[in-house]
This record gives structure tokens, C-alpha cells and sequence, in this order.
């Protein structure tokens, strides 16, 4: 099972986690989820500690994957963000940290793993953040939020993906 191969990866091993969470802002696991149907991959320790120059893709902060039965998975690539950060960070690169997850870490580094026609998975971009943006002086300007959402999608597998906006500390649920 896929769970049990990235367990015993030599290299992704190294960076499972038992949460995502930075900064007070996170995702939570539901209690009632087993233990053994889900795993944290922290994606930008990977890069961070993998590659230490400037030549260092964008990475979202966690994979998270989770088993739901059979040969389904649901992945969550997840990016947390403080509203401070937001406000300075462009927001093409928020979006790049994805498709970069997609294009290096998920159809090159670990291909075997997420490109394996046994699985089959359902992918979510989920981008944890507190929207306030502060005063704003007219009600029909875009938010950067509005703006981050409104980027095209990102593409893995021949599919297209948008990015989802969640309020802080969102819960992973069991697979329905």
C-alpha cells in the first residue's frame, strides 16, 4: 500500500510529520481518522533541507495523504499562510508553490509513488490562510484573496486543479 512504501522510503521517511502547522495556523487531522490511513509529508523541510541554494523550488508546506479504502487516496497539498505574509508575498508565487509540488516533487523526485496507475487519487489544494485584509475604501474592489483565487489552475496528471481558500485549522474527515 502506498502509505506503507512512503513509510519506508529512505528519503521521504525523513520527512514525515505528525502535523501542519506553522505559525498558529494549520490543518487538523479528525480523531476519528485511524492513524495508519493517513501520513504528513512536509514538502518545503524536503527542499529546505535537500537543496540549500537559491536554485530551491517553491513548495507548499505539507502533502498530506490519506488512505480511504482499496486503492483510494485523497492528497491534500497544503499551504498555510500568517495575513502578514499575504500581504507581501506575490501571489503568483503562492500559486508556483503548487505546480512546483506537481512538477518536481510529484512527476519527477517521487514519480513511482504518484504516478502509479494502482491508485487512484483525488487531489486538494487547500490554502489556509486568515483573509482580513484590513480597511478597504470601496466594497467592489478584489481582494488579494479574490485575486489569488481567480489564478489559473495548476495541472498534474492531464487534469486541472484550482486552488481552494479554507479559514484556519480546516479538519481532515474520514473518506465518505
Amino acid at each position: 500500500m502506498l502509505i506503507q512504501e512512503i513509510l519506508q522510503d529512505p528519503v521521504l521517511s525523513n520527512f514525515l510529520c505528525d502535523d501542519c502547522e506553522e505559525h498558529g495556523i494549520g490543518i487538523n487531522v479528525s480523531e476519528t481518522l485511524n492513524r495508519n490511513d493517513y501520513i504528513i509529508i512536509r514538502v518545503d523541510k524536503y527542499y529546505n533541507t535537500i537543496i540549500k541554494d537559491n536554485s530551491r523550488p517553491k513548495s507548499p508546506d505539507c502533502l498530506i495523504i490519506q488512505h480511504c479504502g482499496g486503492n483510494r487516496f485523497v492528497l491534500y497539498l497544503v499551504e498555510l499562510k500568517a495575513i502578514e505574509s499575504l500581504k507581501t508575498e506575490k501571489l503568483s508565487d503562492i500559486r508556483d508553490k503548487f505546480q512546483n509540488c506537481f512538477d518536481d516533487f510529484m512527476s519527477d523526485k517521487f514519480r513511482n509513488y504518484f504516478y502509479n496507475t494502482d491508485y487512484d487519487f483525488s487531489i486538494k489544494l487547500l490554502f489556509i490562510s486568515d483573509p482580513k485584509e484590513g480597511n478597504k475604501n470601496t466594497k467592489n474592489q478584489p481582494t488579494r484573496m479574490d485575486n489569488l483565487l481567480s489564478l489559473p489552475p495548476c495541472n498534474f496528471g492531464n487534469r486541472k486543479y484550482l486552488l481552494n481558500h479554507k479559514l484556519p485549522n480546516p479538519t481532515v474527515q474520514p473518506c465518505q
